[in-house]
């Protein structure tokens, strides 16, 4: 029998994570994750970490499973993950301590995710137009579980209907192509976004930054009130951590990082195994209300 994506964890998940860490970017079944927020409270504690925000895409999660599994000893956080456009190109803007019932920031939020709803309804047509048949109860499944839905939950399909043998495949022999046919994502404009976290009570970092972006483009944002760089991420071979701790440091910016877990695989980007120390938290959590530094 197959093992579910949170029992398949193994045990030596703990040794990931350093006492005192905060992972900061997770993600769960609200949105594009495999794991619930209840399960992702318990790999937390089992990581040993002192903070987790879940940054589901597009929507807020206030979860009472998630703290409940989490314990005591455990922040969380409230945050989310926002599609974003900067430069004419989509970038993703972190938003941590949010007010979960900011009334324009939701309404903005729902707004993206009716977006990504009719978006993953024209891939699936697309995808039959090719002659790909998702099996409709699959996609009742998937659309009926997520309130924000992405290419992830397609792959995810295409994977369990036999359609590919692995999600990067899914994404290169059937995603990818149809990407540019298909109705784009609604994307918020970057100082909107900026903003709209500020309003909330929250401070916004941006997520993974691109290698394309310049010293200038970071003022530029920062002139936004963007009040962190991700620094800390599972960036594979290439790490840009030590750049882009330069740059935070030059602007007078915080710091946020985490694993951007989804569930338990690639292992690299489980629970834990990406974060930001105690004072970093620290550090991030004084920008609230905070102004843009002076060096913008």
């Amino acid at each position: 029998m197959r093992q579910s994506a949170f029992t398949a964890v193994p045990g030596r998940l703990a040794a990931l994570a350093q006492s005192g860490r905060a992972d900061l970017h997770i993600h769960t079944t609200a949105s594009d994750g495999e794991y619930t927020a209840a399960q992702v409270g318990a790999l937390a504690r089992l990581a040993n970490l002192t903070a987790i925000a879940i940054t589901d895409h597009d929507i807020l999660v206030a979860s009472a499973d998630s703290r409940s599994a989490a314990g005591a000893q455990i922040e969380m956080i409230s945050a989310v993950e926002i599609s974003a456009r900067f430069n004419n190109r989509e970038v993703h803007l972190l938003g941590y301590f949010v007010r979960t019932n900011h009334d324009e920031l939701n309404r903005s939020l729902t707004r993206l995710r009716d977006s990504r709803r009719e978006r993953f309804k024209d891939f699936v047509a697309r995808l039959a137009e090719n002659g790909t048949h998702l099996p409709s109860e699959r996609i009742r499944a998937v659309a009926d579980s997520s309130a924000s839905l992405g290419r992830r939950h397609l792959a995810r399909i295409l994977v369990e209907s036999g359609f590919s043998s692995t999600r990067a495949e899914a994404f290169r022999r059937f995603i990818g192509p149809l990407s540019s046919s298909v109705s784009p994502k609604e994307l918020l404009p970057m100082d909107e976004a900026i903003q709209l976290v500020r309003a909330a009570g929250g401070v916004a970092s941006l997520a993974h930054p691109s290698p394309e972006l310049t010293s200038k483009d970071f003022q530029a944002l920062a002139a936004m009130g963007l009040a962190a760089l991700e620094v800390e991420y599972p960036w594979g071979r290439s790490s840009r951590t030590p750049l882009l701790r330069a740059a935070a440091a030059g602007l007078g910016l915080a710091v946020t990082g985490g694993s951007d877990c989804h569930g338990p695989d690639p292992p690299h980007r489980r629970i834990g195994s990406r974060g930001i120390s105690r004072d970093e938290l620290t550090a991030l959590r004084d920008w609230r209300g905070g102004t843009i530094p002076s060096t913008c």
